[in-house]
């Protein structure tokens, strides 16, 4: 569910501070994306008050498009195994996934049998993404019944939660569902804006550096970060804002 009210109004001083701080988590995994040659998008999934999956962008990489960070923070989830501390401390979420995904990307009987969480748990979980969901990823959120969505800058382009399309909320889209016994019943809720500036700026440090995986690579040498990122103008909102920041 979009809300339309000012979240300052009914947000403690100690409640944003926590989104920020899980927030600042995404960022950190967006940086990492950068340092990599990757879009600098990054997110964690939470579960209460505790960062459960953490994903970046991996298309280039991999190059597969669909691994953006949002579907590697919950594949990270789901193939968490059980395991003891002292395996735990050994095995990281690289390696789980090299060990239980198969060449078709599904998660074998061992890792199933075994894993830490079920996907019930995502619908109990807040995503934070310094990039808008896209279209795609808003999609998935909606099947895995994303609990609630913080986000810092929104995405013109193919945004999902409110720049282009509003997959977050019921609509047309969903009435076959509804009537073979699917649908959710549910909107998610989400609230842009948090911490856009570093969120556009990252992006904008990626898109000034060479990309030697292009087809045929540009010559960006002469190319200057504007470090300047522009305030939002105060217009009609449809996407929940965070406190002290209007649209």
């Amino acid at each position: 569910m979009t809300s339309h009210a000012d979240p300052a109004s009914s947000m403690s001083d100690s409640e944003s501070q926590m989104h920020l701080k899980f927030m600042g988590e995404a960022v950190t995994m967006a940086q990492l994306a950068l340092e990599n040659s990757e879009t600098p998008v990054g997110c964690v999934l939470v579960y209460q008050e505790q960062v459960i999956g953490r994903g970046m962008n991996d298309t280039n990489r991999s190059f597969n498009g669909t691994r953006h960070a949002e579907f590697m923070a919950i594949n990270q989830v789901l193939t968490q195994a059980q395991l003891s501390n002292e395996n735990a401390n050994c095995m990281n979420g690289s390696k789980l996934e090299a060990n239980h995904i198969e060449g078709n990307g599904n998660v074998n009987d061992q890792i199933l049998n075994k894993r830490k969480y079920s996907p019930e748990i995502l619908s109990q979980c807040t995503l934070y993404v310094t990039v808008e969901p896209c279209i795609m990823c808003a999609s998935l959120l909606r099947q895995v019944g994303i609990q609630r969505v913080f986000f810092g800058a929104w995405n013109d382009k193919f945004g999902g939660t409110g720049s282009v399309l509003h997959i977050h909320k019921r609509n047309g889209a969903v009435t076959k569902e509804i009537e073979i016994g699917m649908d959710r019943n549910y909107d998610f809720e989400v609230s842009g804006g948090w911490m856009r500036e570093e969120a556009i700026l990252l992006l904008r440090r990626f898109y000034v550096q060479e990309n030697n995986r292009a087809p045929e690579p540009r010559d960006k040498g002469k190319r200057v970060i504007n470090l300047v990122v522009e305030k939002i103008e105060t217009v009609e909102c449809s996407i929940e804002r965070p406190p002290n920041m209007s649209c």
